[in-house]
């Protein structure tokens, strides 16, 4: 059953609720058949608004939501600049406080860009973690490429070289918060 159905069946099931309650989620990462979904929404998009799209990857309202996973992502223009949001049900949301919704799009560039120069490998372990494990409020990608650390042999992302004294000084304090970061994204 793919995502997007799965979505829609909880919709009709709970009458919405199930958008409302997303909206402060967290992103979980997407199987390969999720993936393959998502690339075929993003490519019903005319080539500049894929590109654009591309950039943000997740919903500028619900940012726990990837663009494309609920089919074509939604354009909308607030302040005179290109927004995607991940479906009709977020426009409301969005076009309420445009500054924020904006503010947020730019945001999710920026760690979307920093993301992509991490390895596949160490792009999914980061976007499972999300936050800094020292800074837990810093997302990672947010202050630039995230640095990751082996800390008994686990690997550990910081928001920025500033952390690494702290993390390693307390290396189980680290791995724990690192654990409960990555269970906070699962659950949601």
């Amino acid at each position: 059953m793919s995502f997007s159905f799965r979505y829609l069946v909880l919709l009709a099931l709970f009458g919405g609720a199930a958008a409302s309650s997303s909206s402060a989620s967290e992103p979980k990462q997407a199987s390969q058949d999720d993936e393959a979904e998502i690339k075929a929404a993003l490519a019903e998009l005319p080539d500049a608004d894929k590109t654009l799209a591309s950039a943000q990857r997740w919903c500028a309202v619900n940012q726990g939501s990837r663009l494309g996973s609920m089919g074509a992502p939604v354009k909308v223009v607030l302040d005179g600049k290109p927004v995607f949001l991940c479906c009709a049900g977020c426009k409301k949301k969005a076009s309420a406080d445009p500054k924020a919704t904006v503010k947020a799009a730019e945001t999710l560039k920026k760690v979307n860009g920093a993301l992509a120069k991490l390895s596949a490998s160490d792009r999914e372990l980061a976007e499972a973690q999300r936050f800094c494990a020292v800074m837990d409020d810093s997302r990672l990608g947010a202050m630039g490429t995230p640095v990751k650390l082996l800390i008994d042999g686990k690997p550990v992302f910081l928001c920025c070289a500033g952390c690494e004294d702290e993390a390693k000084a307390n290396p189980k304090e680290t791995i724990a918060k690192v654990a409960q970061l990555k269970k906070a994204n699962a659950s949601n």
